[in-house]
């Protein structure tokens, strides 16, 4: 599925990923974005896929960029990147730029590999590491944010979700938002928990789509049924808005402390009643505040000295 996701992610943007990489991996710009084509990844009648294939138009001749993802270090890939080149010579006869990107941070050897020598034969070929790379380019374009979420963090604090989170929501067309933030989440799944996505990244871009924000104001409309009783009662519709409104507030706020206890359980081993009385307790600007802190928990103790 990740393979998948980042394929289609040069098939639709290709000027944005291209022109990324070669910088990063050649330091030079790429050449201007109008005509770059993405090229049949079929590279012979016995079918080799490569990941990603684009035709990147030059003023003197035209270049071929050849890219490969890779989610796990794969022993073979010197092999594989070889006879790749091999295939994209025969059928194109241009010159060939191959990068492989590494999306899941990892301390192998394979994943640092740009050559493959054996005996008079030797291949090179670029080898980028997505958790090596500068945060600030991908965040600088709405094409490369799913990249974005794996790009250095030294802080490992979730900042760096928390700002793809901010640009997720200033995309302004539904469509491109949806699909961005589907693909920040997938990613985002190879390096964080499930419980940090959801609180730094899947909450922030639910909370400012338009479709949130209706079911917001439908609901503020409707009010809760104690407040819609008592509204009825009273004839005040301005009552049921406020108790309906109480209750999303009430729900945010359980739902979040459940979720901080969890995890708290995970990272410090159970909760004493009195702790967990005291989190359940808290209001939602509180409770965001630990969940940031949490994360650089190691011990029952820094609950406790929190907590204190």
């Amino acid at each position: 599925m990740i393979d998948d996701f980042c394929k289609q992610l040069v098939a639709q943007h290709p000027e944005s990923v291209g022109g990324w990489v070669l910088r990063v991996t050649q330091g030079k710009q790429a050449s201007e974005p109008q005509g770059w084509q993405l090229l049949d990844r079929e590279l012979s009648s016995a079918p080799l896929h490569a990941d990603s294939v684009v035709l990147l138009p030059q003023a003197e001749s035209a270049s071929i960029l050849h890219l490969e993802f890779q989610t796990r270090p794969d022993r073979l890939i010197a092999e594989r990147m070889l006879e790749y080149w091999i295939r994209l010579h025969r059928r194109f006869h241009k010159p060939i730029q191959q990068v492989v990107i590494h999306l899941k941070p990892t301390t192998s050897p394979l994943a640092r590999i740009e050559q493959l020598k054996v005996g008079g034969t030797q291949h090179q070929f670029s080898n980028l590491r997505l958790w090596e790379q500068d945060p600030e380019p991908l965040l600088a374009d709405p094409a490369l944010l799913p990249l974005a979420v794996l790009a250095r963090d030294p802080s490992r604090s979730g900042a760096l979700l928390r700002r793809v989170g901010q640009r997720l929501a200033a995309i302004a067309n539904p469509d491109q938002k949806r699909i961005t933030a589907s693909g920040c989440q997938l990613l985002a799944g190879l390096a964080f928990s499930p419980d940090v996505i959801q609180r730094l990244l899947a909450m922030s871009i639910l909370e400012d789509s338009s479709v949130y924000q209706l079911i917001k104001r439908q609901a503020l409309a409707e009010g809760r049924a104690e407040g819609l009783e008592e509204g009825r009662a009273e004839g005040m519709a301005e009552g049921r808005a406020e108790g309906r409104a109480e209750g999303l507030l009430q729900g945010r706020q359980n739902e979040a402390a459940g979720l901080l206890l969890r995890q708290l359980q995970r990272r410090c081993g159970p909760l004493s009643d009195q702790q967990q009385q005291l989190i359940r307790s808290m209001p939602v600007e509180r409770l965001e505040q630990l969940g940031e802190a949490v994360l650089d928990f190691e011990s029952a103790a820094d609950l406790r000295s929190w907590l204190g």
